[in-house]
């Protein structure tokens, strides 16, 4: 198992440009992590803290525009549109920063923060797509895990990073960080791989795009459902032990289940390609997450000793899920339409977590931790039932075997 995986990681590095695409990932997976965490050091340094968090909001009402550019990059070169994307999330950073030096009144931040949101180029739509077009079909599920594995990265060590330069430089060092990130990620990933694979045109024009398909309208519930969990999860064990506040044991808690989460999409990517396409099938991961889930829940109420043994296969099957709707997803794209698919899971998983994020501190304040997360698992459980009715494919676009595959064997 040691040696396959580390095989099929190799030979995933060994694709020409992935590794500069991989290291653009990177990047573009620690900026997430940095920025909300990075808004709200700046904002609540010149405002109230109420008013720093709509501030936080208003970036989250401007992410949602992500289908739209994802559109764009299917429709037009890479270039053309990531350049100008990063000139202007740029400068509205700049401007963001002097507005709130100047003490710039509530309303210009949170404009300056929507413009911010709506101009940041989609560089983890573009590598997925890009990895999708140059690496071969038997080594998809490896670039995924990875993928996966970068994002719970970003999401663990971005928030930390962010906290630690707004409170050792100055508030906006954080927010001049997230703008260099990105200024890194865009070069690379045009140099990355898959970065001049030819694009298809579209089967046909349609203004809905992907949402005319059954199928992904399918994904996209699955998607839903998967992060209202995801978000109902974290809001009720950032408080482990105590109601109402975050705590140290809830952070502790949210990073054994961010690091088991890696180890479960590493192990992903390491699987031989049959057990790794029965994984990827979203059903899978999401219905063995509401399992682990209620005993999750079962455990808060046995034992305290027992809770945090019991988030470690809740987290082993987080990375996995990310890997199987983006996959099932990918699948299911049609000809011409692959950037704008990736951005709507992307929008669907934003708002479902939005929507765990209100909705789970509701039921930790009338359920107690267990209700919370029976809500969870139930969130879970329903993404499992949507992924269900979603077809069987395999990939539309079949990449050819790995030529040294047989002779690492």
């Amino acid at each position: 198992m040691a040696t396959d995986l580390v095989r099929k990681y190799r030979l995933l590095f060994a694709v020409p440009g992935f590794r500069l695409s991989a290291v653009a990932a990177l990047t573009a997976k620690l900026q997430p992590g940095m920025y909300a965490v990075s808004l709200l050091a700046l904002g609540s340094h010149h405002l109230d803290y109420g008013g720093a968090t709509l501030v936080v909001a208003a970036a989250s009402f401007g992410a949602m525009t992500t289908p739209l550019r994802g559109r764009l990059l299917d429709r037009y070169s890479y270039a053309a549109v990531l350049w100008p994307l990063l000139a202007l999330h740029l400068g509205t950073l700049l401007l963001f920063v002097a507005a709130a030096r100047a003490h710039a009144d509530l309303t210009a931040l949170f404009c300056l923060s929507v413009l911010a949101a709506v101009s940041l180029p989609p560089i983890g739509t573009l590598t997925r797509v890009m990895w999708r077009k140059a690496v071969p079909g038997d080594l998809r599920t490896t670039a995924l895990a990875l993928d996966s594995v970068l994002a719970d990265f970003g999401f663990m060590i971005g928030p930390v990073a962010a906290v630690a330069l707004a409170r050792s430089i100055t508030p906006d060092a954080a927010l001049l960080v997230c703008g260099l990130l990105v200024s890194v990620a865009v070069p690379l990933g045009l140099r990355g791989a898959g970065a001049r694979a030819l694009k298809e045109a579209p089967t046909r024009e349609h203004w809905a795009g992907p949402l005319r398909s059954a199928a992904l309208r399918r994904v996209f519930s699955v998607a839903f459902c998967f992060f209202l969990g995801v978000n109902v999860m974290e809001v009720s064990l950032a408080s482990y032990g105590r109601k109402g506040e975050v705590t140290l044991a809830g952070g502790a808690l949210l990073s054994l289940i961010a690091l088991a989460s890696m180890a479960g999409g590493a192990l992903l990517g390491g699987l031989p390609t049959r057990a790794a396409q029965r994984l990827m099938h979203p059903t899978v991961p999401l219905g063995g997450n509401a399992v682990c889930l209620l005993l999750l829940a079962v455990a808060s109420f046995v034992h305290p000793f027992l809770v945090p043994l019991a988030c470690l296969p809740v987290g082993f099957c987080l990375g996995p899920c990310f890997a199987s709707v983006y996959g099932t997803a990918a699948d299911h794209a049609g000809k011409g339409e692959e950037a704008e698919t990736q951005s709507w899971v992307a929008g669907a998983m934003m708002a479902g977590g939005g929507l765990g994020a209100a909705v789970g501190g509701w039921s930790l304040a009338h359920g107690g931790l267990a209700g919370a997360l029976l809500l969870a698992s139930a969130a879970w459980a329903a993404g499992a039932v949507c992924g269900a009715r979603v077809p069987r494919l395999r990939p539309a676009v079949e990449g050819p075997r790995v030529a040294s595959e047989a002779s690492a064997e």
